[in-house]
């Protein structure tokens, strides 16, 4: 599998734990409430038992206050009591209508409850009824304690096993909580690892297109050096070879132009011989101006902009400085061959009758301007040409290699008035000589 398939699986597998991940805490979401649904009815019971205690007390107390006083006040405040009592207990077996044994517990509770209201409705109705003795009284109040020994006890036992189930569901609870947090974790994890691997997967692609792009940079500034080499190398071949054999031709033809001074013959081979000599002067400084290496990079520009406006008829109105310390061989030869792309351009493309070019310096950087006054580039592809450098001609690439080279940038601005091609490069000033060094040193220490 390919590096970038391995990237696509790992955040796939990662995405899938995420997935995974967030469905358990989900679920862990949900048992926890329901843990607190089951702690909330616990309590609830709980309540329900201390609050039935509490009214069957509270009844049980007017019941005897009732026997003492024989005030008829308290009989509804008795009612009133008996009634809380059997609203509590009827509450009661609601909340635990969902456990077999509690239920079993609330039938018994409630038959207790009814037998403990019917003893404290005898001892009231003897009260009313005037026939209420102490003895007889007393006889009732046993039965009762007893009966409330009995209902403590249940109660108790009730309020034991909820107690019991709540311990058990937490137990249960709190170990499917464990087995879900260990698996969150466990999925997040190996989410993290994947993340990871896939960030690293990703770095290596972006370290290997560097590198090709690297490569493919130092490749393209490896054949434009070769280019410029072979240009020079054939500009000196056409000079020292052609052009030689172009000079004797005319040397002979001049000759013989002396023998038969008439013939009209002799003379238009001297004119075509002028011509290829002329032809072949131009085609080698084309391809590689002796000026450039001679006198520098601004007597190339005037020379070539001369030349230009000649064989095309476009009017190139010329700023440059007077003189210029001469810069590194590589620049100059750049800003050459820059000046010579953009006015072929604006020869094919433009359609313009003048242009204007302007070299000048600007903090550290040279900069070089070439603006026509043509028909200008379209939106689209000038827009284009800015961000991805397509619809980019060969030579406009080849700029753009040169310029990346020596750390240098092209700017294209247009727009109906024409187009402007700026470009900039660093200044770095040409060393001189050893030997030149050597003897300014020597002529300084004498």
């Amino acid at each position: 599998m390919s590096s970038f398939g391995k990237a696509n699986a790992a955040i796939a597998a990662a995405g899938v734990l995420l997935l995974l991940s967030t469905c358990g805490a989900y679920f862990a979401f949900v048992r926890l409430q329901t843990s607190q649904q089951w702690v909330r009815h616990t309590l609830d019971v709980q309540h329900g038992l201390d609050q039935f205690v509490t009214t069957v007390a509270r009844a049980g107390r007017v019941r005897a206050e009732y026997v003492d006083s024989g005030d008829p006040a308290l009989l509804s405040r008795y009612a009133e009591a008996v009634v809380n009592v059997r609203s509590t207990l009827s509450s009661i077996k609601q909340l635990t209508s969902d456990n077999q044994g509690q239920r079993a517990s609330c039938q018994k509770l409630s038959e207790l409850t009814d037998r403990r209201i019917a003893l404290m409705d005898e001892a009231i109705g003897l009260k009313r009824s005037g026939d209420s003795t102490l003895e007889a009284q007393a006889a009732i109040t046993r039965k009762i304690v007893a009966n409330a020994d009995t209902t403590d006890n249940l109660l108790q036992s009730m309020g034991d096993e909820e107690q019991r189930l709540l311990a058990e569901r937490q137990k249960r609870e709190g170990a499917s909580f464990s087995v879900i947090a260990g698996t969150l974790l466990t999925s997040l994890f190996l989410a993290l690892v994947l993340f990871l691997i896939h960030h690293q997967l990703l770095t290596d692609q972006v370290r290997e297109r560097l590198r090709a792009e690297t490569s493919q940079r130092n490749l393209s500034a490896r054949l434009l050096t070769l280019q410029d080499e072979e240009r020079r190398k054939f500009a000196r071949e056409l000079h020292d070879s052609v052009g030689q054999q172009l000079a004797a031709m005319k040397m002979a033809l001049s000759m013989l132009e002396r023998k038969l001074p008439n013939d009209s013959v002799v003379q238009d081979c001297l004119k075509l011989a002028d011509d290829a000599i002329t032809e072949t002067r131009t085609i080698s400084h084309l391809l590689h101006p002796p000026l450039l290496d001679e006198a520098g990079l601004n007597s190339a520009i005037r020379w070539f902009v001369e030349g230009f406006a000649k064989r095309s008829g476009i009017q190139v109105n010329l700023q440059i400085p007077e003189r210029q310390e001469r810069l590194e061989s590589s620049a100059e030869l750049v800003l050459f061959r820059a000046l010579q792309e953009t006015l072929t351009n604006v020869h094919r493309h433009s359609g313009a009758k003048q242009a204007d070019v302007t070299l000048n310096s600007s903090e550290g950087r040279l900069i070089l301007s070439v603006r026509d006054h043509g028909r200008g580039i379209s939106a689209i592809v000038l827009k284009s040409l800015i961000e991805q450098g397509s619809a980019a001609g060969v030579g406009l690439a080849g700029m753009t290699e040169r310029l990346r080279e020596i750390g240098g940038k092209l700017e294209i601005v247009s727009n109906g008035n024409g187009t402007e091609i700026i470009v900039r490069v660093p200044v770095r000033h040409r060393q001189p000589p050893i030997q030149f060094l050597s003897s300014v040193s020597q002529e300084v220490s004498g």
